[in-house]
């Protein structure tokens, strides 16, 4: 039915084939603009197109990419992807631009068939591992993090595991943060004190001080800080 022409169609084609209700120029400019829009892809189409490098990485890994990750598999692949940069620019934080990322999971042909693997007995989370949480986001993307982005990254996470068929990541909800040490910004000055410790003689590679200055950018543009 949606091929169907409509009466609205119908009567464009009699107005534009009438010189009189429809002059030449006109009728040339409407042809010109039907043939941008037909020759123009869907908004969704474009959307994917910007965002597909992004969600193969997602597929892949089953781990959101920091910036770097993403920088240096776009440039292996000599894609023409859109920069990170670029898509913070466009969605305001790189967190915002993978959740966009996400929404084509259930379009993909790569989703696992449906286990029960995710509904193993639940394992009691320990406060270590809340700190090691927040501490992981942080040797992966250099900065620690506000409470939306522990959030959202969690979530993000989490969906692209389930999507894959991984195990879920041992990343604690807001409430257990809140459950082991009150507060979650609690947690996190534990978290830096813990890495600030004499103990801790070496700690992974962080991301390119430009690329962190780009997340910090993006939460002024939020307002998150």
């Amino acid at each position: 039915m949606a091929d169907q022409p409509t009466d609205v169609a119908f009567v464009l084609v009699d107005l534009v084939g009438d010189h009189r209700a429809f002059p030449d120029d006109a009728a040339q400019d409407l042809h010109r603009l039907l043939g941008h829009r037909l020759a123009s892809p869907p908004t969704g189409v474009m959307r994917y197109d910007r965002l597909q490098l992004l969600l193969r990485m997602l597929l892949n890994a089953a781990v959101v990419p920091t910036f770097d990750e993403y920088e240096a598999r776009r440039r292996a692949d000599g894609s023409d992807a859109p920069a990170a940069s670029t898509l913070i620019n466009a969605y305001g934080h790189w967190l915002t631009a993978c959740d966009a990322a996400t929404r084509f999971l259930g379009k993909t042909s790569a989703q696992v068939a449906h286990t029960h693997r995710h509904a193993r007995t639940y394992v009691p989370y320990v406060p270590r591992e809340v700190i090691d949480a927040i501490t992981r986001f942080h040797d992966r993307f250099g900065t620690w993090p506000t409470k939306w982005e522990y959030n959202e990254w969690g979530r993000l996470e989490r969906q692209a595991a389930r999507h894959t068929g991984a195990p879920d990541p041992r990343i604690p909800s807001m409430g257990q943060v809140a459950k082991a040490f009150g507060t979650y910004d609690r947690a996190v000055q534990l978290a830096d004190d813990a890495a600030a410790a004499p103990a801790r003689t070496s700690s992974p590679a962080r991301c390119d001080p430009s690329t962190i200055l780009d997340l910090r950018r993006a939460r002024v543009h939020r307002g998150q800080v």
